[in-house]
């Protein structure tokens, strides 16, 4: 795989990861749909081949990420606070567990300030959701 190639598939998987839909990632990106799906579908047979250092995790949570196509990327993970506190499976002893596991590897600083970003960016996601409503409706 080229270098580009795997810049892309990080950023696909990013995206992903953060509730983009993959026609906006190949827009945003400047491919196509049908290029994005082969990079994907490419990338989750290679992951299912290769046993990847799993940082400690609990398979548990591994299954809840992996369910919820969210790259096993400590950065993509940090990033994806969001979806971590809506996920089925996760709460709040997984969340700790994942916590310590970036702050281990010095992604982030503080758990709990972690924890409290998701909830201000799910509010403020919230927030917009409820402001657009009502801008459709008037």
């Amino acid at each position: 795989m080229t270098a580009r190639t795997q810049k892309l598939l990080l950023e696909i998987n990013r995206l992903h990861s953060i509730g983009w839909e993959r026609k906006e990632i190949a827009q945003k990106l400047g491919i196509t749909l049908q290029y994005a799906r082969i990079l994907l579908r490419n990338h989750e047979k290679s992951q299912s081949c290769v046993s990847h250092d799993d940082y400690g995790l609990s398979t548990r949570v591994l299954n809840c990420l992996k369910r919820n196509n969210i790259p096993l990327d400590l950065q993509v993970i940090a990033d994806s606070i969001y979806l971590l506190l809506h996920m089925r499976g996760i709460g709040d002893s997984a969340l700790n567990e994942i916590g310590s596991t970036l702050l281990t590897h010095r992604i982030i600083d503080d758990i709990e300030e972690w924890k409290e970003d998701g909830k201000r960016l799910k509010h403020i996601r919230r927030d917009n959701y409820t402001e657009m409503i009502s801008r459709s409706v008037s």
